[in-house]
């Protein structure tokens, strides 16, 4: 089971770029009842918040506005979190590149409501951009648990352009993988591919494959 999460983490590493650590879920807030004293708004929560965390597009435009504070041209190459029990969890990661520095960086987005960046902003091999329409990380996890995705204790996500041998050509993939879809004898990972798009499940991955570079 340990060499299989050690696996895990490096898949994810070298998937998607530099990494970061969580936070914890705000706590919930209380909205005031109408009395004749002045009483203060309580704050919105965040879009998809709950007491168990964020979904990946909950602070999305947030993300992306800080990664556009890095460059200009930002676009995103991928979406990322890691030993969720669940759809939603205390942190997403969001990885930019910049054409025109050639460059990579990672937002970290906490259910607390910060966002920072948390990535190196250095040289990398330019990925396809991912389209920021995307569905929700719930309704990847609905059509990949429909399938017989099993989450075990916890399941990693990864929004990509991904190559695999189990599809015909590379695409866009929601990818949810566990424990479970490792194999310590081949050193292969075989995830779940949603479509971004439809949400819809595409295929079991064969985990021969890898991410396609922008040409």
């Amino acid at each position: 089971m340990t060499s299989t999460r050690t696996f895990l983490y490096a898949f994810v590493a070298a998937a998607l770029g530099a990494c970061g650590d969580g936070g914890k879920p705000p706590p919930a807030a209380d909205v005031a009842p109408d009395t004749a004293a002045p009483v203060a708004p309580a704050p919105a929560p965040a879009a998809e918040g709950s007491a168990d965390g964020i979904t990946a597009r909950a602070m999305l435009d947030e993300a992306l506005a800080e990664a556009q504070k890095w460059a200009p041209d930002a676009e995103l190459a991928g979406v990322a979190t890691s030993l969720a029990d669940g759809p939603r969890h205390a942190f997403w990661f969001y990885d930019v590149q910049s054409r025109a520095r050639g460059a990579c960086t990672r937002i970290r987005a906490l259910a607390s409501g910060r966002v920072e960046n948390v990535g190196t902003g250095e040289e990398c091999v330019l990925m396809k951009p991912v389209a920021t329409g995307f569905v929700d990380s719930p309704q990847a996890w609905d059509a990949a648990r429909a399938a017989g995705f099993d989450p075990g204790d916890s399941a990693q996500f990864g929004l990509r352009f991904q190559r695999d041998e189990a599809l015909p050509q590379a695409r866009e993939c929601w990818v949810l993988w566990s424990d479970a879809d490792g194999d310590e004898a081949t050193g292969l990972t075989r995830g779940w591919c949603v479509d971004p798009a439809s949400g819809q499940f595409v295929a079991r991955l064969s985990g021969k494959g890898r991410q396609e570079p922008l040409r």
